[in-house]
């Protein structure tokens, strides 16, 4: 039945959408539908698929009416068991076990430069006689069980804090003639991630931190926890995941799982919290972050409990209350920077965090789901972004400015009042003041916007005479008119170094997800682009990607055709002074900057010409306007 549902290419029965509830596709990393669905009700299309004999190889599945991240299907369909009910709260979320992306170990290699800063402590606490027992914890022996490398090493004390430690350090380096440092002591901070103070030190050339084992318990409204003395079973449990709460024994060589699921978790990847999630989340709701950070960077599944508990309200209300800005934004940060972005966007719309995140300010009502076409064009700009990554080679910067502009341009038509009568783009309120990111991420969100519709009318305007692409071909453009390469090249001129970033975005304002949303005064909803899910899928289709690299590929060609590639470093071919004397001004004005930009129209139309021509043009150009 299922052969033959992919042979016609209708959509899947009733009968047999609940047995794809757990399936996956083999080989890829990442789950992306975590199921917060209805698989009974909710209908199907089945976008493509591959065939081989024996078995059904499928690529992916889409999803025509649920606005939920895809998931990756199996070729092995599994049966479902147990009821499946609609939501989250219901128990719908998958909990198979899925076939580990990375092999993990059963033990740590050390390499060489960590075996010599880990002997060299275990040479201090001999030394010193404190009989202390050093486990490195969290991070690195997660990284290390997976096979990655990592200089982020965090030791954990049993005996003693981290400060005193250091300086049992220090006195042994110094007795062997060794490079002493002075040891940085971290006070407590709940924004940073810092509960306990921490004491940072170099040891042979590499930095650690030194932390003593502890339990937590937390105050009511606060992250800040009451810190006692623990044992590294009580340091397990009061972490945020199974998979970082497992210890390296520096004294016996040896892996400690002290809540008996970090290693099961690690190879099958899954995102587990050690105590009840509910409890964990709301003792610092800053977890449910990490957990859909964590969950996207391993192509990790979260649990279906942990699931539940996310999106919940009582954690969405503790995230806002509890968790500074500050640090919702660099969680959001290391989203971006991570391997999965889109995915980690569409996570926070299933778990209904994306308003949490990204929320408006009090009295604008955008409704619950204006995060759907922000995900949908931050996802053609991913698109696009794997398809140039050899021409655009966007550096970490660059990539969160284009992803963030994306995620943003929906909302681009929206403005908030300031005191004074004065406003500011929603985008920018949203960037300095719910994720608090840089002025420089808000500036070049607007910039983008603003040039990514100057490029389209560039694009539109260079392919209007063929009636498509061809028109842009090498011959199509040498004829091009003086106002196209002006236009292209003021607004590479503004973007600057960054302006392949305005290229990729440009086409993206073809889709209906990003119509500019708008308000409806008394209304919950938007005016537009509330109610498209489907269509914005659609709109992620291979052949509408092919039509916006379409838009991509002529704007680059008319760049490199008309030698503006780097003129947004050019230098004016006449200086003020040269103009002055030319036109026979007495004195600097007005008159004298709008000439001054006729200059370099004339340059960006001209690239070839030279100081003199430049000048004859101006002189002419005076003449004919008296």
């Amino acid at each position: 039945a299922l052969r033959s549902a992919f042979l016609k290419d209708i959509k899947l029965s009733r009968q047999i959408l609940p047995r794809l509830a757990g399936a996956r596709v083999v080989g890829h990393q990442r789950p992306l539908l975590h199921c917060p669905v209805n698989l009974t009700t909710a209908p199907r299309k089945v976008a493509s698929a591959n065939y081989s004999t024996g078995s059904i190889n499928l690529v992916y599945l889409r999803l025509a009416s649920a606005k939920v991240p895809r998931r990756h299907l199996s070729s092995a369909i599994a049966s479902s068991s147990g009821d499946t009910q609609s939501g989250i709260s219901s128990g719908s979320i998958s909990n198979q076990k899925r076939m580990p992306s990375t092999e993990v170990r059963d033990t740590i290699a050390l390499t060489d430069v960590e075996k010599d800063v880990l002997d060299t402590l275990l040479a201090a606490v001999q030394n010193a006689g404190t009989n202390t027992i050093l486990r490195c914890a969290g991070g690195w022996v997660r990284d290390k069980l997976l096979g990655r490398e990592s200089l982020d090493i965090d030791i954990a004390l049993d005996n003693m804090l981290g400060k005193d430690f250091a300086e049992k350090v220090n006195e042994y380096l110094k007795s062997q003639g060794k490079e002493v440092h002075t040891t940085a002591v971290i006070q407590s901070n709940p924004d940073q991630s810092k509960h306990l103070e921490t004491a940072r030190m170099k040891v042979n050339g590499i930095w650690i931190d030194l932390v003593n084992l502890r339990s937590e318990t937390y105050a009511q409204d606060s992250r800040i926890p009451q810190m006692e003395f623990g044992t590294a079973e009580q340091d397990a449990y009061r972490r945020d995941f199974t998979i970082n709460s497992m210890f390296y024994n520096i004294n016996t060589g040896s892996v400690e799982d002290l809540t008996g699921r970090g290693l099961d978790d690690l190879r099958a990847g899954i995102i587990r919290t050690p105590l009840p999630p509910m409890e964990t989340f709301l003792d610092d709701p800053l977890r449910v972050l990490r957990a859909v950070r964590f969950g996207t960077r391993f192509g990790f599944e979260l649990e279906g409990e942990l699931m539940r508990a996310a999106a919940s309200e009582q954690v969405r209300s503790a995230l806002s209350t509890k968790v500074s800005k500050e640090r919702v934004g660099t969680e959001l940060e290391g989203m971006f920077n991570g391997p999965a972005p889109v995915d980690s966007v569409r996570l926070l719309l299933s778990l209904s965090l994306f308003p949490v995140v990204f929320a408006v300010p009090p009295g604008m009502q955008l409704g619950p789901a204006y995060g759907e076409p922000c995900a949908a064009t931050m996802a053609a700009a991913w698109q696009l972004l794997q398809e140039t990554q050899d021409r655009v080679n966007p550096d970490k910067e660059e990539r969160r400015f284009l992803l963030l502009a994306a995620l943003l341009l929906p909302l681009r038509g929206l403005a908030v009042s300031l005191p004074k009568g004065k406003s500011q783009p929603l985008s920018t309120h949203l960037t300095r003041e719910a994720i608090k990111w840089r002025a420089k991420d808000a500036d070049m969100t607007v910039l983008l916007h603003e040039e990514a519709e100057v490029l389209l009318g560039v694009y539109r305007q260079l392919v209007s005479e063929g009636g498509d692409a061809a028109a842009a071909a090498p011959q199509a453009l040498a004829g091009a008119p003086d106002a196209v390469k002006v236009a292209l090249g003021t607004s590479i001129r503004r973007l600057k170094q960054h302006w392949r970033l305005g290229v990729l975005l440009a086409p993206l304002l073809t889709m209906s997800a990003a119509a500019p949303l708008g308000q409806e005064e008394g209304s919950s909803g938007s005016s537009s682009g509330a109610s498209g899910g489907s269509s914005w899928e659609e709109e992620l289709a291979v052949t509408e990607q092919q039509r916006r690299l379409e838009v991509v590929s002529v704007l680059m060609s008319a760049a490199a055709a008309f030698q503006l590639e780097e003129c947004w470093q050019w230098k004016a071919l006449l200086d003020g002074k040269q103009v002055m004397s030319a036109l026979g001004l007495s004195k600097p004005g007005p008159e004298l900057g709008r000439v001054m930009a006729e200059v370099m129209d004339w340059q960006l139309a001209n690239p070839g010409g030279t100081a003199e021509a430049a000048r004859q043009y101006i002189v002419a150009r005076h003449a004919k306007q008296g």
